[in-house]
């Protein structure tokens, strides 16, 4: 006969395998359930926000064109299409498929998040921001419209994210924003950069490391088939034409607009004073707020007092007290240099 104390625990061992399994709110089968309907959801926010983007730069959004974005086989493609397709979030012609105006506000909203987020990242925080696209690509699909309303008004409603993008608004306007790519300027042309491209990432890591970040100011001196040479906030260098397809130019605005060429606070050396005329919009959140509470800004005058044997960092006299800046922080600072004195 076997033993009750057995056959119990035995009992116990199997009814509670079975409810860690089936149990309706924290069993492996619900929480299965319901990751696969999460991910199901962010391939339909995916796929709507690649629809849209394809619409905003006029062209044919297809079936190849979502299974390269979404890195998703063709048969995938095509139920998740038909899925969107039957809730009428899309709609399909001979040429591919649109957005339908249910799929544009839905798209709308996830966007909105999206570079609101990157705002925040920009503003509020130390993130790099190489990174802010990939933190912003996994909170777009986690925040209510709830919760981006108070995100918005948190940072001041904002019209534009770091990258120069519009912040669709929650009733879904845009603002517009003008400019002309970089690789249709010419020789003499000038302007500043209004907006730069954050995909693919390789191309974005490229211009964030050479400081071709929104507010830059840029000059084109010479144009070559494969390459610009330019003036960058006063300093040359050169781009190929791949790297300048994915920076937008707009014109210089004439009550904010430093004079060009601008000089860097890194440029000086020891023993020469410069006045300070201001900070690069690449610098931003708690970076421009430190640099902020050291007394820099508009009118400051700030001197070269000692330079590190490997140039950097650099001891610089700022409002009576000696404070140690990094050569990429220097850089930020925009300067006119003062005339020694006899």
């Amino acid at each position: 006969m076997p033993d009750p104390l057995v056959s119990l625990i035995i009992a116990i061992l199997i009814l509670s395998t079975v409810a860690f399994i089936f149990w309706p709110q924290w069993g492996l089968v619900t929480k299965f359930r319901r990751a696969s309907r999460s991910g199901q959801r962010i391939l339909m926010e995916d796929a709507l926000k690649h629809v849209y983007e394809c619409q905003a730069n006029n062209e044919t959004c297809t079936y190849k064109s979502l299974a390269g974005s979404l890195s998703l086989h063709p048969e995938k493609i095509a139920k998740l299409i038909t899925r969107l397709e039957n809730i009428g979030l899309i709609t399909l012609d001979s040429n591919g498929f649109k957005l339908t105006e249910d799929g544009r506000d839905y798209a709308l909203r996830i966007i909105r998040v999206h570079r609101l987020w990157e705002r925040y990242l920009a503003e509020e925080t130390g993130v790099p921001e190489t990174a802010w696209h990939a933190e912003a690509d996994i909170k777009e699909h986690l925040f209510t419209e709830e919760q981006a309303n108070e995100l918005s008004r948190r940072l001041g409603y904002p019209r534009y994210d770091p990258h120069g993008d519009p912040i669709p608004t929650k009733t879904g306007d845009l603002p517009q924003q003008k400019g002309i790519l970089l690789t249709n300027f010419e020789t003499g042309d000038t302007g500043m950069v209004i907006h730069v491209e954050d995909e693919p990432r390789t191309i974005y890591s490229e211009l964030v490391n050479r400081g071709i970040t929104l507010g830059a100011h840029i000059e084109v001196l010479r144009r070559s088939k494969e390459n610009l040479e330019i003036l960058l906030n006063g300093n040359r260098a050169k781009i190929s034409l791949l790297i300048a397809a994915n920076v937008t130019i707009g014109p210089l605005m004439e009550e904010k607009a430093f004079k060009i060429p601008l000089e860097s606070l890194s440029r000086l050396k020891p023993g020469q004073t410069g006045e300070v005329v201001g900070i690069s919009r690449a610098c931003r959140g708690t970076q421009r707020r430190r640099l902020m509470d050291l007394g820099i800004i508009p009118g400051t005058l700030i001197k070269n007092e000692l330079e590190n044997l490997t140039g950097d960092p650099t001891a610089y006299k700022i409002r009576g007290a000696v404070i140690a800046l990094r050569k990429d922080q220097a850089d930020l600072v925009y300067i006119k240099r003062k005339k020694e004195a006899a």
